[in-house]
This record gives structure tokens, sequence and C-alpha cells, in this order.
């Protein structure tokens, strides 16, 4: 709800914003560096939600100018901007540190409507986080300087924020209490903004969750009669959906079905795409149990706008529909394509936010770390200037003050780098967990869901059987390397090396892998000599050719071949190499590659990867003292080169 509440806020000021962007970036040529800062912070705030890196990097430019001029309020500013950003995006421990700077600053310059937007902020992010207790003692903290500042809008907006948390907590008397109390003030102004209807809208809601649909209705009609003004149809069409909603739920079809259709003909009228589409997934809804055709029909249209838009959110809404109505109609076939397209498109999505939280996190940590940079230089300009001013008596005493300093200063940097890249593993492994895994295991989930509903011919079991393995293999092998990464990553990596003969591993891994080959009549040949001796660690060597084979086999097409070969190399070392005759790397995978990035792949029976082996692979080859490069182009192959010292003595 809260990431809900936020992308609300945000997307207001974008539709205003987005036309100025350019206009505000060719000002910066012109602007003085006052203005500068408020640019630098308009064009961070459009870009919050689609392009959160370069919102980052924005601020960044802003805090320098900040830092120049000495600007404490505008740091400010900004650190309540990164805040926002990586609450937006799934960073709450981030989030809170900056929200906990921008109130530290605030304090300092006594700015009573600065410290209370920070209290503000930080109580919406604690009641995302489920602490309540938290949530409601920052928030009354922003109410109690908000009345002292007898702001009246931001009063309203701390009662919403209020009604929000209990709302989250599940306490919804509590919840309709503060959302009243909000609208109590909204009730003598003539001009009601966008929150007066997302009030109603909320209001109404809670009403309908609790049976009571006649005062749901009077809240939503309510909204829908203020909404009358061409720049408020968003807020009426929203409104209408909900009161089909409340019909739709006492089982009132032909009422739902009503203000299904006006708020078509409402989006239809004012060109409201995605709320066109949404209006027919909702009529497809109240129709599939007496006109299957029709719902399809409805929702075809909804697919053909939601492509038309580009809005893939809301064609995995249409897809799931479509298969629900196909797989009660008995058209299994169809549901299940419906089904795998709405599980590809979910893929896309969850690897597209995984990237956009990803990129976050980097420009974050980043930020961060220049701002303790620039804090650690000013402490020692402050040093040196005590310095300067003191006398040649003392100056042997100031010397082992400051070499004492330094020693001290250079041990908790070290801690604050070991700690800093431990939060980089962990926010990375929940990243990945929170997303690439739950794609696996959520289809796994909903094709059992669909095999328990119905009789299946053995033809029909045996295509869910085989997309069930896949789900569940991809599952076990993501578990497996997100495992051995995390160690190493904790850990770190740890070579014990020994004088070894590679033949028998190389073996041992063929003979493994053999019946996952066979399933791609894929022919495995091994060329290196039977004596070859290199000084490696021997489970750093294993896991390395049994990824390499096991990579090799998941993109190569059936009836292919994979080799292993060696070649004499420079400096005492032997290289080997596994070449595959798959769907090869493209030169951006290539590139991903080369920079250590991680990247979800797919074999070419539909095996999907998420490149922790190859890091892995990466960081062990390294540890023992050896190069990893490749060679590939697409629909002809890859080859993996790899080197390892030569046996001693």
């Amino acid at each position: 709800m809260r990431n809900v509440l936020l992308l609300l806020i945000l997307t207001t000021f974008t539709a205003s914003a987005q036309q100025t962007v350019s206009q505000l970036k060719a000002g910066l040529q012109t602007q003085p560096d006052s203005a500068k800062i408020r640019s630098y912070l308009e064009i961070s705030q459009s870009y919050t939600d689609s392009q959160p890196d370069s919102a980052i990097d924005f601020c960044a430019l802003g805090m320098k100018l900040a830092e120049k001029r000495n600007d404490w309020h505008s740091k400010a500013l900004l650190f309540l901007q990164i805040g926002r950003i990586n609450a937006l995006h799934n960073h709450p421990d981030l989030a809170r540190r900056f929200y906990n700077e921008a109130l530290s600053v605030f304090r300092n310059l006594h700015d009573k409507d600065g410290i209370a937007r920070a209290y503000d902020e930080l109580g919406l992010l604690d009641g995302q986080q489920k602490n309540i207790q938290s949530a409601t003692h920052d928030l009354n903290q922003a109410m109690r300087f908000y009345r002292d500042a007898h702001d009246t809008l931001n009063i309203i907006a701390t009662y919403h924020g209020l009604g929000t948390v209990y709302e989250e907590k599940g306490e919804t008397e509590k919840a309709l209490t503060y959302y009243l109390r909000a609208l109590v003030q909204y009730e003598h102004r003539k001009q009601k903004p966008i929150d007066y209807f997302t009030l109603l809208e909320k209001i109404g809601h809670i009403y309908s969750k609790k049976g009571d649909s006649r005062t749901a209705l009077h809240y939503l009609e309510e909204g829908v009669r203020n909404s009358n003004k061409s720049t408020l149809r968003d807020t009426e069409i929203t409104l209408l959906d909900e009161e089909g909603k409340v019909f739709e739920t006492d089982g009132k079809m032909e009422r739902a079905l009503h203000y299904y259709k006006e708020e078509l003909s409402e989006a239809k009228k004012f060109n409201r795409p995605a709320e066109q589409a949404q209006a027919l997934i909702n009529i497809a809804g109240v129709l599939k149990n007496e006109n299957a055709g029709q719902s399809l029909e409805d929702l075809k249209k909804a697919l053909g706008i939601a492509r038309n838009i580009r809005n893939p959110q809301l064609e995995v809404s249409i897809y799931a529909a479509m298969a629900g109505v196909y797989q009660q109609t008995k058209n299994y076939k169809e549901a299940m394509s419906a089904l795998e397209e709405n599980h590809r498109l979910l893929d896309s999505l969850l690897e597209a936010n995984t990237n956009k939280d990803i990129a976050v996190l980097d420009s974050s940590y980043k930020l961060e770390s220049s701002i303790s940079q620039i804090g650690h230089l000013q402490q020692v300009n402050r040093k040196e200037k005590f310095k300067l001013d003191m006398s040649y008596i003392v100056l042997a005493s100031i010397v082992l003050i400051l070499i004492l300093l330094w020693l001290y200063l250079r041990k908790i940097s070290r801690l604050n780098r070991a700690l800093e890249a431990s939060n980089q593993v962990r926010d990375t492994l929940f990243s990945i967990i929170g997303h690439d895994l739950k794609g696996p295991v959520g289809n796994a989930s909903q094709i059992v869901d669909l095999m328990k509903t119905e009789e299946f011919t053995e033809a029909e079991l045996r295509s869910m059987l085989a997309e069930l393995g896949k789900q569940t293999t991809a599952a076990f092998e993501l578990l497996n390397a997100l495992f051995e990464w995390g160690s190493a990553q904790l850990k770190g990596v740890k070579v014990s090396p020994e004088d070894m003969s590679t033949q028998s591993f190389i073996g041992k891994n063929i003979s493994l892998l053999e019946s996952q080959a066979a399933l791609k009549n894929i022919t495995i040949s091994d060329h290196t000599p039977a004596d070859a001796m290199i000084f490696a660690d021997p489970n750093h060597f294993d896991f390395i050719i049994r990824n390499l084979l096991s990579n090799a086999i998941k993109f190569t097409f059936n009836d292919g071949r994979i080799d292993i070969n060696t070649q004499a190399g420079n400096n005492d070392e032997i290289i080997f190499s596994v070449k595959d005759t798959g769907k090869g790397i493209s030169p951006e995978q290539q590139e991903a590659f080369l920079k250590t990035n991680l990247k979800v792949s797919f074999g070419t029976g539909g095996e999907k990867g998420s490149g922790l082996g190859l890091l892995l692979i990466k960081e062990f080859i390294q540890a023992n003292k050896g190069r990893i490069w490749l060679e590939s182009k697409e629909n002809e192959g890859s080859t993996f080169y790899f080197s390892f010292p030569l046996k001693k003595g």
C-alpha cells in the first residue's frame, strides 16, 4: 500500500513535469547554482519510477552543488528524495538511513516543516514494514509539527497516512476513523483535490469489505458527483470501477455490469486506454459464467489495447483472466497457452524490476559512500585548520594525535567497506530470491492447481508434468547456485591447490551428465590427454567442469555435440576449452559476462539459468591464478576457454 501511495504521488507529479523535463535540462546551462539544485531535484522526481538509477544520479549532481554552496536545506530535501526512491524500489534500510539523515539536518536547521516531512516519510515506511508502533509515533510527531505550523493540507495527508498504516495492519475500524477525519477537513473546501477522491474510494472499499454496501455506495457516488471536471475524469472512472465491484461482491451482476459499462463509456469518451482495458476485464469477469464467448471477445479487445499502449502489467491480468475462461469451457489447450504467456510476461516484468532494484541499490551505495567521504574530508579540513592555529609547543602532540586518528579512521574505513560489501551481498541475494526464484515456484504452484481442477488426457498430463519439471529444476538449480555464490561472497574463496590429474574429474562429470545430454541426443567427447596435470584446487576444477558442461547441454540444440580440448598456453599454463554447437551468446550477453552482471537466460529446451554458476566459475578460476574468456556466434555455438597453472616440479 505504501508503494501504491508513493507511486500515485509521483505519477501525479510526473504527468505535469514530464513535459518540462527537457526544458529543465536545457535550462541547466544558464541557471545559477541555487536554481540548478532545484532543477536537479525536479528532474530526479520525474525519473523516480521509470529510471530510478538516473533519479539517483541527478540527486548526486544536486548534492555536489549543495556541498559547494554549503546549502544544508537543499541537501536535506535531496536526502528525502533519495529515501523515496529507495522506498519505492524495495530497499527500506537504505530509505530509512537517508530519511534519518534528512531529519538530522532539518533538526539542526530548526526547520519545523522539514522535520514534519521527514517524520511523515519515516512513519509511512514503518507502516510498510508492519512496525505499527513506530509508524504511529512518527506520524503523530509529524502531526504535532504540522499543527504548530497550521499546515492544514499536510495534517490531512498525515491523517491519510495513519489510516493507511492501520489498514495495512488489518485494523479497519481505526483506519476508517482516520480516513473520516481527513475527509471532514475537505468538506469545507470548494475545490476538491485528487486526494479527496482517493479517500472516498478507500472509505467505500472499507465499508464494502465490512458488508455495508449501502454506505460504501453513498461515499462512492459522492465522489462521482463531484468529479465532473475534465481534469478529474480519472477519479470518476476509478470510483465507477469500485462501485461495480461493490455490486459484484453482493452478487448483483446486472448492476455491476451497468457500472462497468459506464466506466468503459467514460474511459472511451476521455481517451483513457488503460481504464478502457480494465473496464473490459471487469465486464468479461461478470459475463464469463453466462456468456463465455462474449467474455473472451472483451478480453481480446482489452489485450489489443494493452499491447497498443505497451502495458505488460495489464497483459498479465488479461492472460490470467483468459486462462480462467478457457478452463471453465474445458478448452485446456488454450488455457495452458494463456498461462504460459502470462508466465512469460511475469518473468519479463520480474527481471525488469530486479534490474531496476539492483541499479537503485548500486547507485545509492555509491552516493552514500561519496557523502561519507565528503564528511571525512570536512573533518580532516577542520583538524588541519585547528593544527595551523596551534602553537609550535604542542606540535609534537598534535602530530601524535593525527597519527592515532589516521589509524583509527583507517580501521573504521576497513570495517565500513566490509559492512557495505556484506549489505550488498544480502540485498542482491534477497532481490534474486524475491524475483527470479518467485517465478518458477509460482509457476509450478499454478500448474499443480490447474491439474487438480479437472480430468485430463494422458497427453495433457505429460505436457503439464514436463512444464512442472522445468520449473522445479530451475528453482533447484537457482537455490544451489545461490548457496554457493552467497557462501563465496560472505566467507571468501578458499583455495587448497595441489598437483592433480584432470582426466578423472572430466570423465566423472561426463558420466554424471550423460542422462541429461541423452534427453537432447547430445554427444560429449573428451579430447584431453590422459596425463594432463595441473596445480589447482580439485573441488574448484570439479565445479568448473561440471557447470560448463551443464551450461553447454542447456544451450545446445538437439543432436548437437560438445567437445572438451586442451592446448598449450603461455607462462607455464595449460588451456582447457568446452565447445558446443548451441544457440550461442549475443554480444550484449558477452559484455554482461565480462562485467560479471547477473543475467537470466533460457536454454534451447526452455531451461532457465540465473548466471550465478558462471559468476562462481570466474571467481574460482581467478582464485586459482587462471584466466577465462569465450568465443561465440549466435546460432553457431560457443567456446569457453580457461587456463590453470601446470603441475609444480
